[in-house]
């Protein structure tokens, strides 16, 4: 979860440094802006990946175990596992989200 909130981080601070570069009339490269959509999609993979790792050694302990597990605690254990894919997922909205306004106001000030 720190890796996906450190790229939560940087994303505000590369969205803010574009908005302010835009109401400076200041021109930046378009790498910029693609690097919104791209570290939002990396926060995604990211937590994807943490999920699918968690769950793959928690299976491995499931398997090791000698007593019987109660479903619901698996079912519990599940949810718990599912929260940092939820959590990559809405950094990933929220970097489309601000990939998309941005671009919208570059085009409508490029029109004006």
């Amino acid at each position: 979860m720190v890796p996906i909130t450190l790229m939560f981080v940087i994303l505000l601070g590369i969205a803010a440094f574009v908005v302010l570069s835009q109401l400076q009339k200041k021109t930046i490269g378009d790498y910029w802006l693609e690097s919104i959509k791209q570290i939002g999609g990396l926060a995604a993979v990211w937590g994807t990946w943490s999920t699918l790792i968690g769950l793959f050694q928690a299976f491995g302990a499931l398997e090791a175990a000698k007593d019987v597990i109660p479903f619901p605690v698996i079912c519990g254990g599940m949810k718990v596992a599912l929260i940092t894919v939820l959590y990559g997922l809405a950094v990933y909205c929220v970097a489309l989200f601000l990939y998309i306004i941005i671009k919208l106001s570059r085009l409508g000030s490029k029109a004006a």
